[in-house]
């Protein structure tokens, strides 16, 4: 990218610590011992702070797959200089992170899937659910990947969420949920994208470009996207196998943001608490090798990518960061790559602009409560389809009911 200033970090350990700025497990800040200079340092985010016009915002909500507190499953937040936003995966745990940065619903209604596995879809009940009893009134917009066959994509994924949830749309449907122009925020539009389109655009407005490549991961359906505005780019790579389309498509971007998952050993002790020579070890060892090759990223292949593309900042994703998992990491991509690399952990925030990259760490509350709504005049809200919160109790139900006046009296 001619005429950008390349950022020279070391590796970065991103430990967004919650309420305090340390931690009594790794302390302040965990720097690997490695070349280049540091430019930068993880000043504390404070939710609200507001973007520059030129500037690219992203906060990890997500970053393992393994749900866990320190670690939900997997998400990112976009925010653009313009006022736009977009959200990438939306897995298992995650809006409790967008609550504590104070995201509202009506910020998150284009969500990007790249694909339809559970830690990477799974909190979008929630979001369906309580984004239209808070401030979207407008559809939910969620693009995705298609399937070999229609049973398996996006679109159809779209209408089974809606079915699944038909009993609490309507158990909330005594609130206005939409508006009088005929939206409504119970209404998901699905927008299916083809997976094995190179380059496919997703979404194109107000100087944003959305495009999406295949991702090689688990079977057919999967896909990364990468997005450019104002002359930033951010590249997602969802979960995949390294590949040639990440090679065309991420080269030269300003944040490439790529899953990273642990050696087998690693993961066959940690998930199992076996240790070499138990038995069956060598099994443990060998599905996880499996699942590998089958799906994921290794230590060594990310950076393999990262020396391959060149981006301004490399983020490892999708990793379970331990005390005894970073270090080995960051040696394995430093076989290959020497540029600048942070490994995410929730909570991350990166502010990006063409002269400079900073990561930051957010300090939210563990108690956060919804963020303070957009609120639509009334002239513009559409009526309830039901008549008060009494109205889909039948007279059995009805007359169960204590009288409040038996307990709210001070007699």
């Amino acid at each position: 990218m001619a005429g950008l200033k390349r950022v020279r970090l070391p590796v970065l350990f991103a430990l967004c610590i919650i309420v305090v700025l340390t931690s009594p497990l790794l302390g302040n800040m965990t720097y690997s011992e490695a070349p280049g200079k540091v430019t930068g340092i993880f000043e504390p985010f404070f939710p609200g702070e507001p973007l520059a016009e030129d500037q690219m915002r992203i906060t990890f909500m997500g970053t393992s797959v393994v749900p866990r507190i320190a670690q939900q499953c997997n998400s990112i937040f976009v925010e653009l200089g313009n006022g736009d936003s977009f959200v990438f995966d939306f897995g298992s745990g995650v809006s409790s992170n967008y609550v504590a940065v104070g995201i509202p619903p009506s910020r998150m209604d284009k969500v990007f899937l790249t694909h339809l596995h559970g830690d990477h879809v799974g909190d979008l009940i929630t979001l369906y659910c309580f984004g239209p009893s808070q401030d979207r009134k407008t559809p939910l917009y969620l693009f995705g990947p298609s399937g070999d066959i229609p049973e398996e994509g996006t679109a159809a994924f779209a209408q089974n969420l809606m079915e699944l949830m038909k009993w609490h749309v309507e158990a909330f449907s005594f609130l206005s949920t939409g508006l009088k122009d005929g939206r409504d925020g119970y209404q998901i539009v699905a927008k299916e994208l083809p997976y094995m389109k190179v380059g496919g655009v997703a979404y194109e407005e107000n100087g944003v470009k959305i495009t999406h490549f295949p991702a090689v991961h688990d079977r057919n359906g999967s896909i990364s996207y990468k997005l450019e505005w104002n002359g930033l780019s951010m590249v997602f790579s969802g979960d995949t196998i390294p590949n040639y389309y990440m090679l065309e498509q991420a080269k030269g971007v300003d944040v490439l943001i790529h899953e990273m998952v642990v050696p087998p050993e690693v993961w066959a002790s940690k998930n199992s608490g076996l240790k070499p020579g138990d038995a069956g070890w060598e099994r443990a060892v060998g599905f996880a090798l499996a699942v590998q090759r089958n799906s994921h990223t290794s230590q060594k292949g990310l950076g393999y990518i990262l020396s391959q593309t060149n981006p301004r900042l490399g983020i490892a994703t999708h990793f379970q960061a331990n005390e005894d998992t970073v270090g080995p990491a960051i040696e394995d991509i430093r076989l290959f790559y020497d540029g600048a690399v942070a490994i995410a952990t929730d909570l991350l925030v990166i502010d990006v602009t063409k002269s400079e990259i900073k990561l930051r760490k957010a300090v939210v509350s563990e108690y956060a409560w919804y963020p303070e709504p957009y609120i639509y005049p009334m002239d513009q809200m559409a009526p309830p389809k039901y008549d008060g919160p009494y109205a889909q109790f039948n007279e059995i139900l009805l007359g169960s009911i204590i009288p409040e006046n038996s307990y709210s009296s001070e007699e």
